[in-house]
């Protein structure tokens, strides 16, 4: 089957080029700093340009200023931007919490939030995680309870990503108890502006932040800020991560050319004992290993559109897709850093750091892509009892 682009997408694409030709993503400011997911940077400004195209919203309904363009327009948007290496950090956040807003937000809260959402000016962090929660998120403690009029929330999240430059939170909190640990959760949007909100940086190996952990205290936010029915929010976020799965690793196959180029332009114009570093035997076929493992991302990535655009679940094709796409990366950094030699550890403050210090950046942000969303081993699992039909796994007796 042909998951190339049509005619109209590959017009499009064309539109994406001239526009980032005319508006060169490294003359954006950036708010954030680039994870390695393939997204780029956090950079308000570059969200408002999108914003200014109608690129943002143009999959949504008209009635909320869409152009209900196909889901195609906006896989060639997220491939050409991680190609060019473009700072559009935020875009997967802002997608999955509008298309919450759209389905199960109050006519209040669309009206409100989706505007801001479309020009680029509100993104959003993602509060599901906490500290005793990760995998496991049925185990959150975090609660919101009704005071007069008003949800009040108390709790403690982390791991959140841009939450300390977001607009709003993407919070998941417990309104009930409940027979089943899997009733009695509750979506809610916070604003960042929030009283009793305290976001905290947490500095990661690379020395930059990019995670943060939040602190509810007594947030206290109407009712027209909770997503879908009172109760079901677990329903929405087991169907948000499988999207979420998908649209958080879509671009990073074209982000992975985007950097096996760099390295094989390093290779051909680098000479080590005579000769360029693209001649040795071993490099070439290390280089030519990982880039039939991008193609086959690549594709893997377009038939699980391809099945999104045709409204069918993708829980395997997704889970799969993540899961390869960050162990990918993770070879990739890998062998850019052994093609570097001693001086790929270098960091982009020294004159003699190899492309301006990106490998040993991404080395470092790579390592914790197998946890985060979801761990490798946790989704290994998913995929042989849910899609295989293998039994689970034994618990420990004790």
């Amino acid at each position: 089957m042909d998951f190339g682009r049509s005619v109209d997408e590959e017009a499009f694409a064309g539109e994406v080029r001239a526009f980032l030709r005319e508006h060169p993503p490294a003359s954006f400011p950036e708010d954030g700093v680039d994870a390695g997911y393939g997204s780029g940077a956090h950079s308000r400004p570059f969200m408002r340009a999108l914003g200014r195209r109608g690129w943002i919203a143009m999959g949504w309904p008209r009635r909320w200023g869409g152009q209900e363009r196909p889901i195609g327009f906006k896989l060639v948007l997220l491939e050409e931007l991680a190609l060019s290496g473009a700072p559009f950090g935020p875009l997967a956040g802002m997608d999955q919490v509008a298309e919450a807003v759209i389905q199960h937000g109050a006519p209040a809260l669309q009206a409100e939030l989706l505007p801001q959402v479309a020009a680029g000016e509100a993104s959003f962090w993602q509060g599901y995680s906490e500290p005793g929660a990760g995998s496991d998120l049925l185990s959150l403690t975090t609660e919101a309870r009704r005071e007069g009029d008003d949800w009040v929330i108390r709790g403690h999240k982390i791991w959140s990503s841009h939450a300390g430059i977001a607009t709003h939170g993407h919070v998941l909190a417990r309104t009930g108890g409940a027979d089943r640990r899997s009733r009695g959760l509750t979506m809610f949007v916070v604003p960042n502006t929030t009283p009793g909100l305290d976001v905290r940086p947490i500095r990661s190996l690379t020395g930059r932040v990019y995670h943060y952990e939040v602190f509810l205290d007594a947030v206290r936010v109407p009712p027209r800020y909770v997503l879908g029915v009172e109760g079901e929010g677990f329903v929405q976020l087991l169907r948000g991560l499988e999207t979420d799965r998908f649209w958080g690793r879509f671009y990073k196959a074209a982000a992975l050319t985007r950097l096996l180029r760099l390295l094989v332009e390093y290779a051909n114009a680098t000479v080590r004992d005579g000769r360029p570093l693209g001649q040795d035997p071993v490099v070439r076929r290390r280089l030519a290993e990982v880039a039939c493992d991008v193609a086959a991302l690549g594709a893997l990535f377009r038939r699980a559109g391809w099945l999104l655009a045709t409204g069918a679940e993708t829980r395997q094709e997704s889970t799969l897709a993540k899961v390869f796409a960050d162990e990918t990366g993770q070879k990739l950094a890998a062998l850019g850093l052994d093609l570097l030699g001693l001086y790929g550890p270098l960091t982009g403050e020294s004159r003699w750091a190899p492309l301006g210090g990106y490998l040993q950046h991404y080395y470092q942000t790579t390592m914790g892509h197998t946890i985060a969303g979801g761990t490798s081993e946790v989704l290994r699992t998913t995929v042989a009892t849910r899609a295989l039909g293998l039994p689970a796994e034994p618990r420990a007796r004790g």
